[in-house]
């Protein structure tokens, strides 16, 4: 039981659910931030750690030698960023996983003034993959021999067909799932079936 007020890691996101007294119904809370990766649980209360100053890697039961320099962690002026998110039902049904990872990976904006081949449309997307419980974590260009060699001038082909790519998805909630992944810029579709949280490339 891990809700005993010991210090543990986390990663970007915790949740605590339980069931009602009153009436039976599910609930919950997850936290998720975007710089703190300690928490600690008791009972119905969480603790996000937001400071701690130890020598940056220190391993217990090392002791530091004190006529040594050392770095040390949380040093300065701290900022982050944290979410309360109550909910009904499981955190599966919540989408925290998915919230964090909006929190986490905010999109980065390009301001373009100059188009010579014509104007770009108001949305567009490179990676569509549904249902939600599926996220692409990461697609890049290929890089070594096996997964093919991407052009040396980094332009895509001009004759339609799709750079090789590299692909990752994986299932967030726990669930057997089929995808749909769609690439609508070279009108790829594909599905895929997933099991509980299994991870493919």
């Amino acid at each position: 039981d891990f809700a005993n007020g010991d210090e543990l890691p986390m990663q970007s996101w915790i949740d605590i659910s339980g069931t009602s007294r009153d009436n039976e119904a599910r609930y919950g809370l997850s936290i998720f931030n975007d710089a703190k990766h300690s928490v600690d649980v008791y009972i119905r209360d969480i603790g996000l750690t937001v400071l701690r100053s130890p020598v940056y890697a220190h391993h217990i039961p090392d002791q530091p030698v004190p006529e040594r320099e050392y770095r040390f962690m949380d040093q300065g002026q701290q900022r982050f960023t944290y979410v309360l998110l109550p909910h009904a039902g499981s955190w599966e049904d919540a989408g925290t996983v998915r919230h964090a990872a909006e929190l986490n990976q905010a999109p980065t904006t390009l301001v373009g003034t100059y188009h010579p081949d014509g104007s770009l449309p108001p949305s567009a997307s490179f990676l569509e993959v549904e249902p939600a419980n599926v996220v692409g974590t990461v697609l890049k260009r290929a890089e070594d021999a096996a997964d093919g060699v991407p052009p040396a001038d980094g332009v895509p082909p001009t004759d339609g067909a799709a750079p090789d790519l590299v692909l990752r998805l994986v299932e967030m909630n726990r669930k057997a799932t089929r995808a749909t992944v769609r690439f609508p810029q070279w009108d790829r579709t594909f599905t895929l079936d997933f099991g509980p949280a299994e991870i493919k490339t």
